[in-house]
């Protein structure tokens, strides 16, 4: 596999996110594969920012460790990237603005481009000074510059032509200029790629799916969901921005009361407000979608970085006992594929599902080759629209299975109480007036072990709450959950490379867990827990449902994410105790 690391750095208002976009484009047009990652700060202007965009002719999974190629905008670019610099990175930088005296000329390749007076002299636009910049990473990487030519014309042709003729003639300067050639020539495919971001890919299959209503307070790394939603609201989607969490999660749970496929999201200090409302969809049986994509915490922790602790928040977010599903994607399409899913399950067992996301994948660009809408089905569960015997609608019906008839607003006869409260069949809210003390008992507990049932009948049912196994006959096992597994994939490969035999065994559906198939498959190997938190809260689960302790763990916490080499190294130290 051949791959090359560009990482575009300067602040926050320089273009960096534009630039690396721009970048991520061209080399998908050229049949590349790309993995895109940004750092960044929570503040609009300033800071200091990265996008790293790794380009490969295989698939990518992890943005990677070093640089490559740097593209510095500034004097901190350097003062704060050099560490990261591999062996013989080129480095292009702006000499009027930028010092290179602390980097070892004899070490890597300086580059010393006029980005900003090529810029003023083709555009007058110093922002131009950019796109100068790309095209001499285009010409380092081997990509042809009518790639990136096509790419501008299709992304700013509507801003008129003098801006495509300004972009086209910014790069081709960058392209040609002294000191820039062809070094690491990637060759791509041919075959054109899409890139998007985990929460595109997770809208995506839910709109696919029949979402019709999305609900958030904007909050990182969540936000761009909502975005998604509004952008296609005149598809036959409702988005609604609302005033904080509470509103969301309770306008949520009123649309789907009404008929329609409804979801909401947030990240871990929104949920917290949601808790009280999850726990009202829990008790009205109300099929609604929750994403939760996890960010450091406490409180508002690190805003803009990764992590996943808030696993076990979630699976007992709220008071009392009720069903839920818990799921964790752990890639870009399987992002698209659970959303489609989770409003079946939703529907199916008349109960909130609770997608799991990180920054890491929801903010992460990759190149994927499509997703398969023909895979998607609808199933609306046990829905009556017509009354087929006498007397009151039984909407919480008491069943074998735990699941009850459902109706919807304005169906004849169909009518019934949603009450927050402990109810009846009929919805009709219990206490001790209502039906004497030992009465009230009797039906709270049917009741309760009625909703409960549902548990039983998920497992039953569906073969989706196991592990997955990756490399059966490995001699030691990567255990993950949710967006680690990409780059613990990229880490089996590196160890691999250095003889020893890992495998992976991955989390996605976590609650409820088939107990039984998950003990007989983790039974007798060596693990290696890998998880973005501290106290290791997916082996605490497993512990929890099989009795097996996972006694070497791989955590890390800084915020940043895990990369296949850093997973590797870990590993690595762990075998060789």
């Amino acid at each position: 596999m051949a791959s090359v690391s560009v990482r575009i750095v300067g602040a926050n208002g320089d273009g960096v996110e534009s630039s690396g976009a721009l970048l991520i484009k061209v080399a998908t047009r050229n049949g590349l594969n790309v993995f895109g990652y940004r750092g960044y700060q929570s503040i609009i202007r300033g800071g200091h920012v990265w996008y790293q965009i790794r380009i490969s002719d295989s698939k990518l999974y992890s943005h990677g460790e070093g640089i490559d190629i740097l593209i510095a905008l500034n004097q901190d670019s350097i003062t704060y990237q050099k560490s990261h610099l591999n062996p013989n990175a080129i480095v292009i930088y702006d000499p009027s603005k930028i010092k290179v005296d602390e980097l070892d000329a004899t070490k890597f390749r300086l580059v010393k481009l006029p980005m900003l007076d090529i810029a003023i002299e083709v555009s007058g636009d110093p922002i131009m000074r950019n796109t100068v910049a790309i095209g001499a990473a285009l010409k380092f990487i081997g990509i042809d510059i009518s790639v990136f030519n096509e790419v501008i014309k299709s992304m700013f042709g509507r801003k008129g032509e003098k801006v495509v003729e300004s972009n086209i003639k910014a790069a081709s300067r960058g392209y040609d200029s002294e000191g820039v050639s062809m070094v690491f020539n990637i060759k791509g495919d041919g075959k054109q790629r899409y890139a998007l971001d985990g929460n595109t890919a997770l809208s995506i299959g839910a709109y696919a799916s029949g979402c019709k209503f999305y609900a958030a307070y904007p909050m990182t790394p969540a936000s761009s969901i909502l975005h998604w939603f509004a952008a296609h609201e005149n598809k036959g989607v409702m988005p609604k921005q609302t005033e904080d969490e509470i509103a969301a999660i309770n306008m949520t749970i009123g649309a789907a009361s009404a008929g329609a496929r409804a979801m909401c999201g947030t990240s871990g200090g929104g949920f917290s407000l949601m808790v009280e409302g999850l726990g009202l969809a829990g008790m009205l049986e109300t099929p609604i979608v929750v994403v939760e994509s996890q960010r450091t915490g406490p409180s508002t922790g690190l805003p803009t970085k990764t992590e996943q602790a808030d696993l076990l928040f979630v699976m007992h977010a709220s008071q009392g006992e009720f069903p839920r599903i818990v799921v964790a994607p752990r890639s870009i399409e399987e992002s698209f594929k659970i959303a489609s899913e989770a409003f079946n399950l939703a529907d199916r067992y008349q109960c909130p599902v609770l997608i799991m996301m990180d920054l890491y994948l929801s903010e992460h660009i990759e190149s994927i080759d499509g997703f398969d809408f023909d895979s998607i089905t609808i199933d609306r569960g046990k829905i009556v629209t017509q009354k087929t015997d006498e007397g009151r609608f039984k909407r919480y019906l008491i069943t074998e299975d735990g699941i009850s008839p459902r109706s919807f607003p304005g169906a004849r006869g169909l009518e019934f109480i949603a009450g927050s409260d402990e109810h009846n069949e009929y919805g009709d809210l219990i206490s001790d007036a209502f039906a004497g003390i030992d009465s009230s008992i009797e039906i709270r507990n049917k009741m309760h072990e009625k909703r409960m049932r549902k548990m039983d009948t998920m497992l039953k049912n569906e073969s989706i709450f196991v592990p997955h196994i990756e490399n059966e006959n490995a001699d030691y096992f990567l255990v993950t959950f949710g967006s680690t597994t990409i780059p613990a994939r990229e880490a089996v490969e590196i160890l691999k490379s250095k003889g020893l035999n890992f495998g992976i065994i991955s989390f996605n559906y976590i609650l409820p867990l088939d107990k039984e198939k998950t003990k007989a498959m983790l039974h007798g190997k060596r693990m290696i827990n890998v998880e973005a938190n501290f106290t290791g809260q997916l082996a605490k689960v497993i512990m929890m449902n099989t009795g097996i302790e996972i006694k070497e763990s791989i955590l890390k916490y800084d915020g940043e994410a895990f990369t296949g080499e850093s997973i590797a190294s870990e590993a690595l130290k762990i075998v060789k105790k």
